[in-house]
């Protein structure tokens, strides 16, 4: 079924259309890559030229929480789980990829043009992350492909690939050689037989197949289980694979093609490169780790490649690239003062992250409500402007790379409800939860009764997906797969099904609200209503967070008791 973002299929006329070349949009472009290099890289030193923090300084600018001990700025925009090159070098290579890759998109006949996004990215992410990366990353890929798009005999050295690649994925060295080619040869052609005789019979199997093809899909979650469980039993760590964890950060864009696939909207003789162009270009490669879900599956990116004028498409993601400078270059620095002001004005103490304040609770210290509701209002601030600037910069390259994506935050800080606010906070991570879960639900359960099947819905989507499909497996991803890390990640229960509840209510409260032609933010009498309702929305979902950044010391009954001091209670 459709998600709620989108903009209808694209015809190939129209994308020609729209494929017309522009020096200005170029030079742009170049011109605010020349700026990230700059900011975030050695390149000033290797050109001599002054060190970011010495030009701030020689205009009068000292700032607190913006520059590293080397002189650039501290950023969260770097490239992560690799250790080839340190964070400056390593963004040095994606800023100069990057340029590459826009301009052979930019400039190549339309019929090339994504087809160039991917063996651009293939190139960054070799240099990045090693052949070993990039090997375990296309094996998974592969393995998917090959069994929602089951190819016949002649086509076995596409059968093949995951053998070959998973040699080389897991193999000791990072550069093969000719023994490890060879090895890896003969494993692909056993695989691509072992394929072609054993696995496809059964993907021409209707319920087998529907079986086979959703375990492949939700890999991620059976290896989080599988190696927790594993690793419980024989107390034996479970390690992946770097190019297979990187596949495995895929899931939920995976989940949403498999629905594209599942409502036939994917064409049954994709070829493999173009089913690989949808996951691997260079926008994912900035910060991996974060905002997975961007360019969510095949229909999105599908209908949103050169559907407007890509010019137009490339001044809109210059202008999130400027958004994006702002909350790294400038959002520390102004986090601290703007915090620092409210504290000193109100007189309040608070923690800029709630795990400092539930441990000092847990440990016996005196809070107050302000106390809590200042710190976690801090905390989901300081979350904001660490995911702002990544967030906007990967919708910013995918736009300069031709899709009109859609942002990952729009406005949040104006939501009057919680259902707004979980529209404009994470959108793409929103469509994922509806339409693997909310949708599901919504549409077979309790049609007769609205209130509970927008009940069940929501809490199936906003509790149950988001926490075990969502937050488990990321999770995991970064702790380790051990089974102590999963019980930790179900110790925040309560911040899943709060918010569940919270959107629920907000629900039920807007279809029992008088309809009114009256907009929020609307500068009238009721303008103090929309800044309360506001407030009041925001923290709440701050407040919550308690839950979601526990003190490992504390216990359930901790954490709710610090919850209650933050509405008023008391300890």
């Amino acid at each position: 079924m459709a998600g709620l973002l989108g903009t209808g299929p694209v015809t190939p006329e129209e994308q020609l259309k729209n494929d017309r070349h522009h020096w200005a949009p170029v030079t742009a472009v170049l011109l605010f890559l020349a700026v990230f290099i700059y900011l975030f890289t050695y390149a000033s030193e290797e050109l001599d030229l002054p060190m970011p923090q010495s030009l701030a300084e020689t205009l009068g600018w000292e700032p607190v929480k913006v520059f590293d001990d080397d002189g650039n700025v501290d950023s969260s925009l770097y490239v992560p789980l690799t250790f080839i090159y340190d964070n400056d070098d390593e963004r040095f290579i994606l800023f100069v990829g990057i340029a590459v890759a826009f301009l052979l998109v930019y400039f190549l006949p339309l019929k090339y043009k994504r087809e160039s996004l991917f063996v651009s990215f293939c190139v960054i992410m070799g240099i990045l992350y090693g052949t070993r990366g990039l090997a375990g990353l296309a094996m998974g890929h592969a393995l998917v492909y090959l069994f929602l798009h089951p190819v016949s005999r002649y086509r076995l050295a596409i059968a093949g690939l995951p053998g070959f690649l998973g040699v080389i994925a897991f193999a000791e060295y990072s550069i093969p050689n000719a023994k490890l080619l060879l090895q890896a040869l003969l494993t692909g052609l056993a695989g691509a037989v072992v394929y072609v005789s054993v696995v496809r019979p059964f993907l021409n199997k209707g319920k087998m197949a529907t079986l086979l093809q959703t375990l492949i899909v939700h890999s991620a979650l059976f290896v989080t289980l599988g190696g927790a469980l594993y690793e419980r039993e024989t107390g034996d760590t479970f390690e992946i694979a770097l190019g297979v964890l990187l596949f495995l950060w895929h899931w939920e864009r995976l989940i949403l093609y498999h629905i594209d696939y599942k409502d036939g909207r994917v064409p049954e003789d994709i070829s493999l490169v173009r089913y690989l162009s949808i996951f691997m270009t260079p926008a994912q490669l900035a910060h991996w780790t974060n905002g997975v879900s961007i360019a969510q599956g095949y229909s999105y990116c599908e209908d949103h490649f050169l559907c407007e004028d890509k010019n137009k498409l490339v001044f809109d993601g210059l202008k999130l690239w400027t958004v994006a400078l702002i909350y790294l270059v400038f959002g520390n620095w102004l986090l601290h003062h703007f915090l620092n002001s409210v504290s000193r004005w109100g007189g309040v103490e608070f923690f800029l992250r709630n795990r400092l304040l539930a441990c000092h609770f847990v440990e016996g210290g005196a809070v107050s409500t302000s106390t809590v509701l200042l710190t976690t209002l801090a905390d989901l601030l300081r979350w904001t402007t660490l995911w702002g600037g990544v967030v906007h910069f990967k919708v910013g390259l995918w736009r300069i790379c031709g899709y009109r994506v859609d942002p990952y935050f729009n406005y949040p800080w104006i939501s009057t409800n919680l259902v707004v606010l979980w529209s404009r906070l994470t959108f793409h991570y929103r469509e994922f939860l509806v339409r693997a879960f909310y949708y599901p639900v919504f549409f077979k359960c309790f049609k007769k009764s609205p209130h509970l099947r927008i009940l069940c819905a929501t809490l199936s989507a906003a509790t149950v997906g988001n926490l075990v499909w969502g937050h488990m497996t990321e999770g995991v991803f970064y702790n380790g797969v051990a089974w102590e890390n999963i019980v930790f990640e179900f110790k925040r229960w309560p911040y899943f099904l709060l918010l569940g509840l919270g959107i629920t209510v907000s629900q039920f409260w807007l279809m029992h609200k008088k309809k009114s032609a009256r907009k929020p933010w609307t500068f009238d009498r009721r303008i103090g209503l929309d800044i309360l309702a506001t407030y009041i929305t925001l923290q709440f979902y701050a407040l919550i967070h308690v839950f979601m950044h526990p003190c490992a010391e504390g216990s359930l009954w901790d954490h709710f008791r610090l919850f209650l001091i933050g509405l008023g209670g008391s300890a």
